[in-house]
């Protein structure tokens, strides 16, 4: 499968899971289905210091989590092509950097990230 296709399967579980209730299980759920669609369907280790020559995907990381200005309860974690965006209530949004929105899932509590 190519990354575009990947990615189609990862939101496709993502969507299937059980909402999170909060960021830490949000995050966890997107990194065990990320590395679970990776380990599946690619030949590639997970070598997260060969992020940007591998063409394995990867879950976002603490280390590039930032506030969001005006919403308290939204992390934005940046990557190279997008902006994951996970609310305090478990809720996950995907953004192109342009701003479309290519996967949002609500959290446990039926909200979306920006209905904080």
């Amino acid at each position: 499968m190519n990354k575009q296709q990947r990615i189609q399967e990862i939101f496709r579980r993502m969507e299937a899971a059980p909402a999170a209730s909060d960021l830490v299980s949000a995050l966890d759920l997107l990194s065990r289905t990320i590395d679970a669609v990776e380990d599946e369907l690619t030949n590639t280790p997970n070598n997260p210091d060969n992020w940007a020559a591998d063409g394995r995907i990867y879950p976002p990381q603490f280390d590039n989590a930032r506030q969001v200005k005006g919403c308290p309860g939204v992390t934005r974690f940046r990557s190279r092509s997008h902006n994951t965006y996970i609310a305090a209530n478990g809720a996950i949004e995907v953004q192109t950097l342009e701003q479309e929105v290519i996967f949002s899932k609500p959290g446990s509590n039926g909200q979306e990230v920006w209905a904080q």
